[in-house]
């Protein structure tokens, strides 16, 4: 065999493996461009086990909202899982969202549900939440949560997060809120704070008729500290309802003022 028989036998055998390589990756393009999703996954992580805002029937319609025809009926190149994931995010009540397809083709979702930290019922009755962020989640009939409600702020709040200049009032209460959050047995307790015209705070307990006067929102943390002392170590042996006010307002010190029907 001549030189140049052999140099076309191995030019025509590289030029079949293309072929091949070619067909096999076409192929592989034509199967995926019809292949379907199979299943959805849906997961939500909630910071807190008792307040659910958003559910899996939720998720669904958005999902349906977002690809407007059955997701199931599409290849799975279609369904844009990133652009799907910034949309989900920008529902109010999600923190985040992680969508991906697995080596099975199916659809995953988690949703990472935001924090409710205090309901807000301003003074012209509109009412929503603020998370452990300070942004804005809107009311729904749809979900509820059990936190601390805000009485008493006059001013309604400005755009969707307490950073903005003109809610002094929301960062205030907010650093109560966060306070209060941070310790289960205080959490517990209180079941609404409010705002009074003076700017300072009165704490509502979910036990008992009195009112628990704080003062300003400064050494907030030292003032309920001293409340929480004054419930585990004082009330047991006085009892409940025999106060009308517990004042933390002065430093190392808890005035208490007894009903007037206590001797």
């Amino acid at each position: 065999m001549n030189a140049r028989v052999k140099i076309g036998l191995v030019i025509g055998l590289h030029i079949m493996s293309l072929l091949i390589i070619g067909l096999i990756w076409m192929n592989g393009i034509r199967e995926q461009r019809v292949l379907k999703s199979k299943v959805l996954k849906i997961q939500i992580i909630k910071p807190s086990v008792e307040n659910q805002l958003i559910t899996e029937q939720d998720i669904k319609e958005l999902i349906s909202v977002f690809y407007k025809k059955d997701w199931r009926k599409m290849p799975v190149f279609a369904l844009r899982a990133t652009e799907l994931e910034h949309f989900l995010e920008l529902q109010p009540t999600v923190h985040h969202a992680e969508v991906y397809i697995d080596a099975m083709e199916n659809l995953h979702v988690d949703m990472y549900q935001r924090d409710p930290l205090l309901r807000i019922v301003e003074a012209q009755g509109a009412q929503y939440y603020i998370d452990v962020e300070g942004r804005k989640i809107p009311n729904s009939n749809r979900y509820s949560a059990r936190v601390p409600v805000v009485t008493g702020i006059q001013n309604p709040m400005q755009g969707i997060d307490i950073a903005e200049k003109a809610n002094f009032a929301y960062r205030a209460v907010f650093n109560i809120g966060t306070e209060i959050n941070a310790d289960p047995f205080i959490k517990s307790l209180i079941e609404q704070i409010d705002v009074l015209p003076n700017a300072e705070f009165v704490l509502v307990p979910k036990i008992g008729n009195e009112k628990i006067l704080v003062g300003g929102n400064e050494n907030i943390s030292e003032k309920l500290n001293k409340l929480k002392f004054f419930y585990q170590e004082g009330l047991r042996y006085e009892g409940w309802n025999v106060y009308q006010t517990i004042d933390l307002k002065n430093k190392d010190q808890v005035v208490c003022r007894k009903n007037q029907t206590e001797s």
